[in-house]
């Protein structure tokens, strides 16, 4: 079967070649009857036209490159992808993703691979890179937004959460409820910039209620389920009092509860449990997961918006970058009575 040219498209709407181009570039103004005659006779042909032509011509290759942690470690890139393909398919645009697994190497290819793929924005998840070297893509002629950090020099093109203002929220509740020897599982990764700020707001936040953070009741370990899991096990084995655990992500929450209930505790009745990031599975499992909920759903969507209104030239003021987390009460939380 031949494949359909514009000239086949030019013969059947009657009209020139150029004519035809200028309506799949949108270069040039047609007269309306002549650009309803091309559009039928690209529908009636079947015609699609040739995406890497049409980049030559508008210099444009309508594809936001993507640049995730990992979108196999569970349901937080999923969520922020969403967030971000909801707004680049109402731009009728493409996107296409690169993992960089927290790893600088892996993140510096997948930015330079996005980059040569003549991408016309990039929304970069980059925790790995050091600043310097962002700053420097951020400078660049390809429009660049980061997300989920804040890069010195371009905190205009930053959408970002307030980790440590989260952190604390979720341990000001338990303290609101009556604990004060709280054990806080946490990633191991003590270069990573959120596991900083996290941890600032427990230490903080346990500071202004007047209690002194004891090193034994912090765990660390790889931020996912397992990594709770061990966390909690090193915890229970040094033998320190708690009557309630504070955790990095769900994730690591999860291992620890798993981990807790293979050891007689009862949750909430023993041991109350607060989350981060209030993922899927949260309001599932048992008991109900109280957390506080990172919305990086929305903060994929808003970094979209943003990359492209930088793409199209169009005024960013007024657009919010900054998000907060906020707390979400369920049921593994309970009141701390002191016998």
């Amino acid at each position: 079967m031949a494949t359909t040219t514009i000239k086949d498209v030019s013969l059947l709407a009657n009209v020139s070649i150029s004519t035809v181009s200028r309506v799949i570039n949108n270069t040039a103004q047609v007269a309306p009857e002549k650009r309803e005659a091309v559009l039928a006779a690209m529908k009636t042909l079947n015609f699609r036209p040739n995406s890497f032509a049409q980049a030559l011509v508008s210099k444009r290759s309508n594809c936001i490159g993507v640049l995730v942690g990992d979108l196999c470690g569970g349901p937080f890139f999923a969520q922020m992808m969403r967030g971000i393909e909801t707004m680049i398919d109402k731009a009728n645009k493409f996107t296409i993703v690169m993992s960089g697994n927290h790893d600088v190497s892996r993140e510096r290819h997948g930015i330079q691979a996005l980059l040569q793929r003549q991408c016309d924005a990039l929304i970069v998840h980059s925790k790995a890179l050091p600043d310097e070297e962002l700053s420097e893509l951020a400078a660049g002629s390809t429009p660049i937004v980061f997300i989920n950090r804040q890069v010195p020099g371009a905190e205009d093109r930053c959408v970002w959460l307030d980790n440590q203002a989260g952190i604390s929220t979720a341990c000001q509740h338990l303290l609101d409820a009556g604990h004060r020897h709280i054990v806080y599982i946490t990633s191991d990764d003590e270069a990573f910039v959120d596991g900083q700020q996290r941890m600032a707001g427990y230490t903080q936040t346990l500071a202004r209620a007047g209690i002194e953070c004891e090193p034994a009741r912090i765990g660390r370990a790889f931020a996912d389920e397992n990594g709770g899991y061990v966390a909690m096990s090193e915890v229970l084995d040094r033998g320190v009092a708690f009557s309630a655990v504070l955790g990095f992500n769900d994730a690591m929450v999860a291992g620890a509860i798993s981990c807790l209930l293979e050891r007689g505790y009862k949750i909430p009745q023993q041991v109350s449990v607060v989350g981060f990031d209030d993922i899927p599975y949260a309001r599932y499992i048992y008991p109900k997961l109280t957390t506080v909920r990172y919305p990086i759903e929305e903060m994929g969507n808003r970094a979209a918006e943003l990359a492209l209104r930088l793409l199209d030239h169009k005024p960013v003021d007024g657009l919010v970058l900054k998000f907060a987390a906020e707390l979400v009460e369920r049921e593994s939380v309970a009141q701390h009575v002191v016998s």
